[in-house]
């Protein structure tokens, strides 16, 4: 019997590796400009938005709004190198922008940090969390909720990555099935992690060493956000 439930959890393990190389293309790329994405902790680049930072044939930075410790934020440069980042910056304020999963940060200190990332970067797009957060930690919808009061004078665009239950979050195998015949339409885009980099997310998330307590690396084996994106056009 154990034998079974052993062989049975290989092939789980194995089956989004191979399953990627039928689903994925080189098709699968994507051009949104200069595209920045919004995260609140060293980590969330990795663990939440790799599918679609590797399927972007854009010039990608990132803006971190919380840096934990210095650490941490050569562990983020490490991670960015692996994932291909152009350029990134990391926010240390302890006030408005602490991390902490039971604070709600500051709307006006957000909007300052991506107003400025903006200009210095020339972005067209911004990527970031929906409104819960995709595991409801109140520092990643914090920033959704900052980017809708968001009036850009040219034409921004903001997706926002979709949360779901946590059955779908670790169904992996049915969430391959599910977006084979999920078209995309014109407000949401399904980003599928790209073949040839269906190791690159775990080589980021090595680099984030201070995070990689038991419970994360089941996030890692099982997590579709390590292999499928749904984002949302929010305006």
């Amino acid at each position: 019997m154990f034998f079974i439930f052993f062989i049975c959890l290989i092939l789980l393990i194995l089956a989004p590796f191979i399953l990627i190389h039928l689903i994925s293309s080189t098709d699968n790329q994507h051009y949104y400009g200069n595209c920045l994405l919004v995260i609140a902790h060293p980590d969330d680049e990795c663990m939440f938005f790799a599918p679609t930072l590797l399927s972007l044939q854009s010039n990608i930075y990132i803006l971190c709004l919380s840096n934990g410790n210095n650490h941490r934020s050569d562990e983020l440069h490490r991670s960015c190198l692996q994932l291909r980042i152009k350029d990134h910056k990391i926010i240390d304020d302890q006030i408005y922008l602490k991390d902490d999963q039971n604070v709600t940060w500051s709307s006006d200190a957000i909007l300052g940090h991506v107003k400025q990332s903006i200009r210095e970067w020339n972005i067209s797009t911004v990527i970031s969390f929906d409104e819960n957060g995709i595991s409801g930690h109140r520092n990643h919808s914090s920033i959704y909720y900052a980017l809708l009061k968001y009036s850009p004078k040219n034409q921004i665009h903001f997706l926002s990555l979709q949360s779901y239950p946590i059955y779908r979050k670790y169904l992996t195998l049915i969430e391959f099935l599910r977006i084979r015949f999920a078209p995309n339409t014109l407000q949401s885009k399904v980003f599928i992690l790209p073949s040839k980099d269906c190791f690159t997310p775990y080589k980021a998330m090595y680099e984030q060493r201070s995070q990689l307590v038991w419970f994360r690396y089941l996030y890692l084996l099982f997590s579709r956000y390590m292999w499928i994106n749904d984002l949302r056009l929010i305006y």
